[in-house]
Order: C-alpha cells, then structure tokens, then sequence
C-alpha cells in the first residue's frame, strides 16, 4: 500500500492507496472515534485490489494525519463536500464509498446529495439520525450489522432492509461495532460480488 496526499481548499488529506490508480475507485471513511482513521479499513483492501478496484482509504479531516478544516465538528454538509473534494483531488468523477458508523452516514449523505459521483454503497452499521433519506438512496447498497454491536444496536438494521430501494444484507453473529472488518475475508468476498453485478 502507498500514502497518498490529497490536496484539499483548506487542508491536504492523508490516506492508503491499494491497486491500480486508474481502477474504479472505492474510496472509504472511517467511524467517529478519534482511534479511527484510514486503518479502520485495511482488511479489505488487499482483497479489493487484486479485484480490480483503486481502494483508497482515508485519515478524514482531524482524524489520523489529516490536519482538522478548523475548530468546527465535520458534520453535515461539509463532510460530504470533502468527500466530493477527495474524489476530485484523485481526479475520479465516480467512486464507490465505503464507510464504518459516522464514515457510513456521510456515504449515505453523499450519494444522496451527488448521485451522478457515487455508484454503490458499502456500509457497515452506519449512523444516520435522519431516516427519511433512506429511500432516497439511488444506488445499490451492501450492508453489513454484527448481532453483538454494542455501539449501534443490530435492530437498527431493520430500518435500512424495510426503505433502501436496492440493497443487500449480510448479518454476523459477531463482529462488535466493526462487522465489515471483523468477518473480513469472508464479507471481502460478498463485496467483490456484489461490485461485479
């Protein structure tokens, strides 16, 4: 894997790259916790590459070795429009997003707000608070919730399986707060299939 440095308007993003640059790329954001970054999802991707797929995997903005935009949270709008300003700095106009907790709401949030960027989504027990947008996803959804999730409770999967118009679910009978992670060679595995249909 090799570090990358995405100059941004206001801060330059640091970040793993695996595989081919000129691969479509799945671009992946971390949860919440200051103990995320850019490692949250390194088990998958290896698997990923050697699949096909540029996977690049970022220290959002105050996370990792990315310095803050400010002294204001990344929240809302704003961490959506650096996800869009990452892609425009890997000069990629599509992406795949994958993302963990937080990182899972500003996917969510993202392909909501710029369908024509995002192809797919894979998520892994994503914090959302506005439910209403889940049927305004376009975009083919992976989702995968262990049953032991501590952080968000596993039930609140069902909202997403009953209003997301395309989507997937894988559960885990264990996995924690990092289902996707956790159960890597085997999601790795369902996530490459479901990027190849």
């Amino acid at each position: 894997m090799d570090n990358v440095f995405i100059k941004l308007e206001l801060t330059t993003v640091h970040g793993k790259l695996a595989g081919d640059p000129s691969a479509p790329l799945v671009l992946a954001i971390h949860g919440w916790s200051q103990r995320n970054g850019w490692h949250t999802w390194e088990p998958l991707m290896e698997p990923l590459a050697v699949a096909g797929y540029c996977v690049v995997s970022v220290d959002m903005p105050g996370w990792g070795d990315s310095p803050a935009l400010d002294n204001l949270p990344l929240g809302g709008s704003r961490a959506v429009q650096v996800v869009i300003d990452i892609m425009n700095g890997l000069q990629k106009s599509t992406a795949i997003l994958m993302g963990k907790s937080w990182g899972g709401g500003v996917a969510i949030k993202t392909a909501v707000a710029h369908p024509e960027r995002i192809s797919k989504l894979i998520l892994t027990a994503p914090a959302l608070r506005n439910l209403d947008q889940l049927p305004h996803i376009e975009q083919p959804v992976l989702l995968t919730w262990a049953e032991d999730d501590p952080v968000i409770p596993f039930a609140m999967s069902e909202p997403f399986i009953s209003a997301v118009p395309n989507i997937e679910f894988v559960a885990y009978p264990s996995g924690g707060h990092s289902a996707a992670q956790k159960n890597a060679v085997d999601f790795a595995a369902k996530a490459i299939d479901f990027l190849a249909k």
